[in-house]
């Protein structure tokens, strides 16, 4: 598992092991180092404090004298040039043999010494030490001085790990609190005395709420005005089935039957309008933006719809083709200008005109849109774009999503749309501002990144 608290726990706890050891090592050795000094230091002391009478240096050898035996572990001893042993004391610890005047270490019969020889006329006054002897009482020391540390290093980890549970405290108890949450419940989390790190991750999550539960309302939404208007076209081919079924009559027959082709013809329209509406959700875009050509995907939707136009005798041609490149979803913007199309098909009556026209204006690109069918009411404009409303009194065909799926596209690629009335008599006028491929902010966006 991938824990925080672990992590950042292992992580101090190394830290303060290798401290340790540094710091140990380093008290280890200063304290051995000092205490070596303090024994050499004593060693000088103890051979100056062997007084030899002045008289003597010239008289036969003095007589040997051993000490009593005590604790001491410092032997001294006094030589006479020709090597001759004079005095013995602490004999105890062993009798080394004659050292090199001044501060040595030298091994005799298998026990390394530390001596120090002073000499005095003809005398040489030896004072020494057994090196392990030395180096078990450093050690000891040494290891008195380390063992607090160790001590503290313990300490600290303990506190280290309360600390960290305490520090992490505000993140356990915002675990606890999602983890109780039922799967749609979208209130804002609680921010009251929370720590600036959690503070900020807990503004993001509420955030986040806020948006899914709009996004959440949304589809709700959708789906039960999807559910309304599918149930009708539904019905009405069950209805038109069951009918069809009583019926002998060939006239009747065919009227019912074109009838159910009308409803399924309806549905279906409505089905593929709701999946091209999900498709353009915001939370949906996923295809990157490439440079579009709006007369050429112009003249291809033209050609797409001529067939229909055709059969209805209705006039649909370019009145004007300027050319203009944006950045932009070619996809989209054919779904876009299909439905435009399209709409107006449904609206203008036989032997009508439909005319799509391209401009430039300035760093924009205007496309417009525009048919001789009875127009929309001023009143009106604004509510059109509403998923699945339609004009009261409106008999043609259609689901109440074309619009709203044209403003979706707009929208998406930074653009701006309108409704107004045709110039010079009934119809409507439809009018779309896209920025011009050098000037498109989604592009411009893009470069930065």
């Amino acid at each position: 598992m991938n824990s925080i608290r672990k992590r950042l726990l292992r992580l101090l706890l190394i830290g303060q092991l290798l401290a340790v050891l540094l710091t140990g090592t380093i008290i280890f050795f200063y304290v051995r180092g000092e205490l070596e000094a303090i024994f050499d230091d004593r060693l000088y002391q103890l051979a100056h404090s062997v007084h030899m009478d002045s008289d003597s240096i010239s008289q036969a050898p003095l007589p040997l004298i051993k000490a009593q035996e005590n604790d001491d572990d410092f032997v001294i001893q006094v030589w006479r040039d020709d090597g001759t042993l004079l005095l013995l004391l602490n004999s105890e610890e062993g009798t080394p043999a004659r050292a090199a005047e001044g501060f040595s270490n030298h091994i005799d019969k298998g026990i390394s010494w530390r001596s120090f020889v002073l000499r005095r006329g003809d005398r040489l006054i030896q004072a020494s030490q057994p090196l392990s002897d030395r180096l078990e009482v450093s050690s000891s020391v040494a290891w008195g001085a380390t063992v607090p540390v160790i001590i503290l290093v313990v300490v600290l980890g303990l506190l280290v790990r309360v600390s960290i549970n305490y520090g992490l405290g505000p993140l356990k108890k915002l675990t606890e609190s999602l983890e109780k949450r039922r799967p749609y419940a979208m209130e804002p989390l609680a921010t009251e005395g929370l720590p600036d790190e959690v503070l900020s991750l807990v503004l993001v999550l509420n955030s986040l709420l806020q948006r899914l539960d709009v996004a959440l309302q949304s589809q709700r939404k959708f789906v039960a005005d999807a559910a309304h208007e599918l149930r009708t076209p539904l019905a009405a081919v069950q209805l038109q089935a069951q009918l069809l079924q009583k019926i002998d009559d060939p006239d009747e027959r065919r009227q019912a039957l074109e009838q159910m082709r009308a409803g399924t013809v309806r549905a279906s329209h409505l089905a593929q309008q709701l999946l091209t509406l999900a498709r353009l959700e915001p939370e949906d875009w996923q295809r990157p933006l490439t440079a579009v050509d709006l007369g050429e995907l112009i003249k291809t939707v033209v050609a797409e719809f001529a067939p229909s136009a055709l059969k209805r005798r209705i006039d649909l041609g370019i009145t004007e083709n300027e050319p203009a490149t944006i950045m932009g979803d070619r996809e989209s913007l054919r779904i876009m200008l299909g439905n435009l199309v399209d709409n107006a098909l449904r609206y203008t009556p036989q032997k009508g005109r439909i005319d799509l026209a391209l401009q430039r204006a300035g760093h924009l690109a205007r496309l417009e849109v525009l048919d001789n069918g009875p127009g929309i009411p001023a009143a009106e404009r604004q509510q059109v774009f509403a998923r699945f409303y339609r004009c009261p009194g409106t008999t043609a065909l259609g689901s109440g999503l074309g619009l709203a799926i044209v403003r979706e596209v707009v929208t998406h690629h930074n653009g701006e749309i309108s409704l107004g009335a045709r110039a010079g008599g009934s119809g409507l006028r439809v009018t779309i501002d896209l920025p011009l491929a050098e000037d498109n902010p989604a592009r411009q966006k893009k470069s930065a990144a």
